[in-house]
């Protein structure tokens, strides 16, 4: 068993380091999470072009973790900024862009979703995004509306926030599992994670036993942490409460959908009140299924 309520045989039988915080393991999770990084980006970008009308220039990132989107952005011609709450995680990213010769046109800087708009140095971004569920790590609808907040003060008056999120139908959800695995040079990163959908009200415990194997050994890392669970009405409550509006809902490759009642989809988000924005087209599709959090 690894924290409360997480049980598999994943976890039995492992030599470990111990309870400790995958989000520390910088370069693991950077590993695990970098493939398929340039398609995903590809739809992003369809999904902000469709919505504003033209190509964005400035583009943020809340919550960028290893900076796996922003170095694409970066190679792509983007003026980015990523915001991280984890120092190791913004250590990182930042060097790895430094490496890269992104150093002029990419950054993180280290600061907590719900307070960064005063760290920005007052630039205005034609665009923001936060995908997989990253969103759903903030716990209350103060966090969420405070976050909301920021957001807006720094968005352009056209600018749009893209938001890939989970829906939740109590009741009907039912406890499973994902396997994840990747290689970069001789490091191998195998996960398994269990989703617990209702630990408690609106709550999702997410289980994860992370195996690092690498010329040195065999380590396993494990960790447990929750995400908050939305229904559809009580997410567009939240975003109406937090002044945006829905302009439209799409997949990952920026297709309009149908709004799921249980799993992932993108939102696209505008500011409420502003006229002229283009919205995406009539819903043409079912979304493919659910996708959770990272």
């Amino acid at each position: 068993m690894v924290g409360n309520g997480c049980v598999g045989t994943a976890y039995a039988g492992v030599v470990r380091d111990g309870q400790r915080d995958f989000y520390d393991e910088a370069q693991v999770y950077d590993i695990l999470h970098t493939p398929g990084t340039a398609r995903e980006v590809d739809g992003l970008e369809r999904i902000v072009r469709r919505a504003i009308g033209r190509r964005p220039i400035v583009v943020l990132e809340p919550a960028c973790g290893s900076g796996r989107y922003l170095r694409v952005l970066g190679r792509r011609g983007y003026q980015v900024l990523g915001i991280d709450i984890n120092p190791r995680m913004v250590a990182y990213a930042n060097e790895r862009l430094r490496r890269l010769g992104l150093g002029r046109r990419a950054r993180v800087i280290e600061a907590p979703m719900e307070s960064f708009a005063g760290r920005v140095g007052g630039v205005r971004f034609d665009a923001a995004f936060n995908l997989i569920n990253t969103i759903r790590h903030l716990t209350s609808d103060r966090a969420m509306l405070a976050h909301f907040s920021e957001v807006r003060r720094v968005l352009r008056p056209d600018g749009v926030y893209v938001v890939g999120l989970s829906l939740s139908a109590p009741g009907i959800e039912q406890p499973s599992e994902d396997v994840w695995q990747a290689r970069r040079g001789r490091v191998h990163v195998h996960q398994f994670v269990s989703y617990l959908p209702e630990s408690r009200p609106r709550r999702e415990r997410v289980c994860s036993h992370l195996t690092v194997r690498t010329p040195s050994g065999v380590r396993h890392i494990d960790s447990v942490y929750e995400l908050r669970r939305y229904t559809i009405a009580q997410w567009k409550n939240l975003v109406r409460r937090g002044g945006f509006e829905v302009a439209g809902v799409v997949d990952d490759a920026g297709h309009a959908i149908q709004v799921p009642r249980v799993g992932y989809a993108i939102f696209v988000l505008r500011n409420a009140g502003v006229r002229g924005a283009r919205a995406h087209s009539p819903a043409v599709r079912r979304s493919s299924g659910p996708r959770r959090g990272r």
